[in-house]
């Protein structure tokens, strides 16, 4: 909001809320909601009250615990739908995931860290328990390690140092690194603007990201691929990171369909 705006104060509070509720990403009892909204109990249950009637807000009948509802999950497609840039995304990681089948992710940096948005199975043989909003660590997985090499939002670099500080105890998907190991695969990111991650968070699987950027060089997207280790080469010479930054460079160039959907095919 910009300076001298005046806002509603209502939607403010509740957005505090649902902040707390994702940052979360668990059910949460009353007393525990209120207190990371900073709110009293009873001025917290009146807000849950209209927050459930609009399905922004679910309490489990039995536990009484609340958690995101379904429409707060239709305003993130409905975000999705309405941003060129992730719609052509999500189109050519698609097509991508179908021509050498195997799984691509679309995701974002959300207030817990790396998030999936969007998911497509290919033909994937690999039985990979990853669906929309599940997490990634920031330096133990390949997509983490894209955010953290290109991204400029101070976040990044606040939750990687979380994630050392909390060895083995933190949340979301990523293997475990030291922070030596994690920098010198920092630098090799920047270097070939790709990260890897071969049999590591995820056994006999391989995994290959590369940014998106918008037409101000500014990071909005990671896309990665995800396969078996014998369907998916990580290499630099191999077919699929090939095929990836064809895609993810004619994406940040604007420069329409990108290899992907056509001249890709031909060259791999």
């Amino acid at each position: 909001m910009r300076a001298g705006a005046r806002g509603i104060q209502s939607i403010e509070v509740s957005g505090r809320i649902l902040r707390a509720l994702v940052a979360t990403s668990k059910p949460m009892m009353l007393k525990e909601l209120a207190q990371a909204a900073e709110l009293a109990p009873a001025q917290c249950h009146a807000y849950l009250t209209s927050l459930r009637s609009v399905g922004l807000v679910h309490q489990d009948a039995t536990s009484g615990l609340y958690r995101t509802g379904p429409f707060a999950l239709r305003l993130g497609i409905g975000w999705l739908n309405g941003t060129p840039l992730a719609v052509a995304a999500i189109r050519e990681l698609r097509l991508l995931a179908e021509d050498l089948g195997i799984m691509s992710l679309l995701s974002v940096w959300g207030v817990s860290g790396p998030t999936i948005v969007q998911i497509c199975a290919g033909s994937t043989r690999a039985a990979l328990n990853l669906r929309p909003g599940t997490l990634f660590s920031v330096t133990g997985t390949a997509t983490g390690r894209v955010f953290a090499a290109f991204s400029e939002n101070e976040a990044v670099g606040a939750m990687a140092a979380q994630e050392f500080s909390q060895a083995g105890r933190r949340g979301g998907i990523g293997g475990l690194l030291t922070r030596e190991d994690s920098e010198t695969q920092l630098e090799a990111t920047r270097s070939c603007g790709y990260a890897i991650a071969e049999a590591v968070p995820i056994p006999d699987t391989n995994a290959v990201a590369a940014p998106i950027f918008d037409n101000t060089g500014t990071l909005q997207f990671v896309a990665t691929l995800i396969g078996p280790i014998e369907d998916l080469a990580v290499d630099p010479g191999a077919v699929a990171v090939r095929r990836l930054l064809a895609v993810t460079e004619g994406l940040s160039a604007g420069r329409g369909a990108p290899l992907s959907s056509g001249a890709a095919q031909k060259e791999a």
